[in-house]
């Protein structure tokens, strides 16, 4: 080999491993990819539960100027899988991105929620809004009496680069859920017979429809109506005649109800009423739900040595059960809420 091979083997070398040469169109893969995880750790375990929970993923792509360019979707066993990862097939540039997961479940229609087909080029980002799928009556206006499907969001900005070397970029999306299940207990402490039957429960809210950020978009009330209603049974320590401290059994009604996110600014808005269908009154009267809600954070915060805003409490539970006691007239004694398993006393406290 004379020394003009010599000096042509560099330049050869170069040119067959490069991927911007026209020569290696057909060898191997030298695109750039984009890729973006989910993560579901906003809850009180601080674990990642989007394997566990999450149903489907639809993802909207708007460009810098807040135009809708894309949908992505995901659905199925796939989002349980270890790594799971939703690739961006877009052009390198800065997006926004919007995910609402959960939107479909078991069969091809949306369930509890609605969100409209975006059009490429024309849906803006403020556009983009999630509806809670409600009936509508005379009584109630828009209601929903129904278990409503685990929903959650998330949103992120993402700078995709180009990349002429044919590189990966992960991109990672936290999620909050916007779903919550409400137990509410009703105990007669006179230990009469409570008919499940002849209780209305009523959750009454603006929060039926969220913006792109999460946010309330819509100051259109819903009533969250209760999906089931059931007998209860549970022990009172109560001081008989003589002072002594006894077991007793008490009757009591047990009613679910699903919502929709929870927020901060609804706090005062955000109101339970119950009503005894046999009298035709009140029994309980737009108590503020998130106030009472807010008074177990403190021993969150103390259990898991993590302190947090009101809203990221509100984020991260999404169980609530709350007990109310009743006296003999069916009246609730409203110095006393069980929230949790915690005993609240409210010493006449306002929340207005």
């Amino acid at each position: 080999m004379n020394l003009r091979s010599l000096l042509i083997l560099p330049a050869a070398a170069i040119m067959f491993t490069s991927c911007n040469n026209p020569v290696l169109d057909d060898e191997g893969d030298c695109a750039v990819h984009y890729y973006l995880r989910f993560v579901y750790n906003m809850n009180l375990k601080w674990a990642d539960a989007f394997p566990s929970e999450v149903t489907s993923v639809n993802l909207y792509a708007f460009d810098e100027n807040g135009i809708f360019v894309k949908e992505f979707t995901g659905r199925g066993s796939a989002l349980s899988e270890p790594g799971y990862s939703m690739e961006l097939t877009l052009d390198p540039g800065n997006y926004q991105l919007v995910a609402w997961c959960g939107l479909y479940n078991d069969g091809e229609e949306m369930t509890s929620f609605t969100v409209p087909a975006p059009t490429p080029g024309v849906t803006t980002l403020e556009e983009l809004t999630c509806s809670l799928n409600t009936q509508t009556n005379e009584e109630y206006g828009e209601y929903s009496d129904k278990r409503l499907y685990f929903m959650y969001h998330g949103d992120l900005k993402v700078d995709l680069p180009d990349s002429q070397d044919g590189e990966d970029y992960y991109y990672t999306m936290p999620l909050i859920k916007d779903t919550n299940h409400i137990r509410i207990i009703l105990q007669q402490l006179s230990g009469e017979d409570m008919d499940p039957s002849q209780f209305a429960f009523n959750i009454e809210s603006a929060d039926g429809v969220l913006a792109w950020d999460n946010t309330i978009a819509s100051d259109v009330k819903v009533s969250y109506l209760q999906w089931n209603r059931d007998e209860a049974e549970a022990g009172v320590s109560k001081k008989n005649p003589e002072g002594i401290y006894q077991m007793e059994y008490v009757k009591g009604v047990v009613a679910d109800l699903s919502v929709s996110r929870m927020m901060v600014t609804e706090a005062n808005d955000f109101a339970l009423t119950v009503t005894n269908l046999d009298k035709g009154e009140n029994i309980i009267t737009r108590v503020p739900i998130i106030q009472y809600a807010l008074l177990s954070k403190d021993y969150y915060e103390l259990a898991y040595n993590h302190s947090m805003t009101d809203q990221e409490f509100l984020d991260r539970e999404d169980e609530y059960i709350l007990t109310f006691f009743l006296d003999e007239n069916m009246k609730w004694i409203d110095n006393t809420i069980y929230i949790h398993s915690w005993r609240v006393v409210q010493n006449n406290q306002s929340f207005n």
